[in-house]
């Protein structure tokens, strides 16, 4: 089931992704999950899925971190379909790139010395969207 496929994930990620990433996306998918459980349809569960990890990881858009591209997303999703996420994942990847500061995530550690380079997590996301849409284009 689709539910028990993102609590799967979450637990996955849990256990095998290392940082603080791991455990965002572990609360990410895994709140999703509940959500998806409960009757939700597939982009609300993933929107409740990003306000759980938000909620715990304190980061919100406009941090400097993959929130910048994933709620974009998310709610393009919402509206407008896979192919639009991923175009809004990318729009909200690179506009990291142009943030003079990080206030959350590893890059807040780091300064301005990443100014005018995407985030690495907001590009992980674009990526994640990229490859989903370019699935079901050609399915």
């Amino acid at each position: 089931s689709p539910a028990a496929t993102l609590g799967a994930i979450g637990d996955i990620l849990s256990a095998s992704m290392g940082g603080s990433s791991g455990v965002l996306l572990s609360i990410f998918f895994t709140a999703a999950a509940q959500v998806l459980g409960g009757g939700a349809s597939l982009s609300k569960a993933l929107l409740a899925g990003l306000e759980r990890m938000t909620f715990y990881g304190g980061a919100k858009p406009g941090d400097r971190t993959m929130v910048d591209a994933l709620e974009p997303a998310l709610k393009a999703l919402d509206a407008d379909g896979l192919e639009e996420a991923a175009a809004a994942a990318q729009r909200g990847a690179e506009a990291t790139a142009a943030m003079e500061k990080a206030k959350a995530g590893r890059s807040a550690y780091v300064g301005t010395k990443l100014q005018g380079v995407v985030d690495p997590g907001a590009h992980a996301v674009a990526e994640v969207f990229a490859a989903a849409a370019t699935l079901l284009v050609s399915a």
